[in-house]
């Protein structure tokens, strides 16, 4: 297989999602997935580029790297751009088009789905079945939709379904895209809108939103099991708990028994978590109680004075 001395143009919004350590966390995700090749990192005046050298099917796999603007080929002393298709479905504003408060950064989002993934090598995306218990108004699930994934997600806050509705469709009208929405109820329909769900099909992928409580997974999902569970904690610095503590390990401990029933034997989880709290060793001590060990992956990178976010992937032991 022919090989090529290749260079990935590290996104300038890399910097805005890891800051400082958006070089580190690239190579981190890099390391994940190509396992047995070894990246440098070269900068040309303001350009950040990760280099290595790959083949034909290694290119395509580097095109869906979160942090890859772009992909160039080094010969004769200067770069050639590859015209590589990531093949992702739908269009790519389909993930970054909506804007609001709150709202999990894309490219981390893509970062978390690449490296749960990586664990996982001898399966198509396609195949595979995501879950996000926490899933605010579903950057996970829609990044799911992109790589093709059924995509399923719980979220607790009761304006996250209208959201989502209203941005589905001035999506699918700005670009004309053939679609299927519509909702429902698991379960019986109620004046609280317990189990209230939404459904969204288009280019033979699809995601369901549920409104409901991350601590009763398994009940709203009638004990459906999922290849990935991924997922961005809460960071603990706007918001209490209902335990009124803004650590939220409380609520993780209550909610890790449904996750773990909702996980297939091979599956994984992948969390994205602020590690002052929880502490990553206990985070680690709550998921190793249900059977879980934590992998050697980690891609720490300070946000602010009270975020110093962290990646943590589970699989079963």
């Amino acid at each position: 297989m022919t090989m090529k001395d290749i260079s990935l143009l590290i996104s300038p919004l890399a910097k805005s999602a890891y800051f400082a350590d958006y070089l580190t966390v690239a190579q981190a995700e890099c390391d994940a997935i190509f396992t047995d090749t070894a990246f440098t990192h070269q900068r040309i005046g303001t350009f950040d580029f990760l280099e290595a050298t790959l083949n034909d099917d290694d290119i395509q796999k580097a095109m869906r790297l979160s942090f890859a603007q772009g992909i160039f080929e080094r010969c004769d002393g200067g770069f050639q751009p590859l015209a590589s298709d990531a093949g992702f479905r739908l269009h790519e504003d389909f993930v970054v088009g909506a804007k609001y408060k709150g709202k999990t950064n894309e490219m981390l989002t893509q970062l978390l789905l690449n490296i749960g993934l990586a664990h996982m090598p001898d399966s198509a995306p396609e195949t595979l079945k995501l879950l996000d218990p926490m899933c605010g108004r579903a950057t996970t699930l829609l990044w799911g939709m992109r790589y093709g994934m059924r995509s399923k997600g719980i979220e607790q806050d009761p304006k996250a379904l209208q959201d989502l509705q209203q941005s589905l469709k001035k999506w699918t009208k700005l670009h004309r895209q053939k679609h299927q929405l519509q909702t429902g109820f698991v379960g019986k329909a109620n004046k609280q809108g317990k189990g209230k769900f939404l459904d969204f099909q288009a280019e033979d992928a699809g995601m369901r939103v549920i409104h409901g409580d991350a601590r009763e997974a398994a009940e709203l999902l009638k004990d459906e099991k999922f290849n990935l569970i991924i997922s961005d904690l809460p960071y603990g610095v706007q918001h209490f708990t209902t335990a009124n503590t803004r650590n939220p390990l409380a609520v993780l401990e209550e909610c890790a028994d449904g996750w773990a029933n909702c996980l297939k034997p091979d599956g994984a989880i992948v969390l994205a978590f602020n590690s002052y709290q929880p502490k990553r060793a206990k985070l680690i001590e709550c998921f190793a109680a249900r059977g879980l060990h934590a992998e050697p992956f980690a891609a720490p990178h300070r946000m602010s004075e009270a975020i110093i976010r962290d990646i943590v992937v589970f699989r079963r032991s």
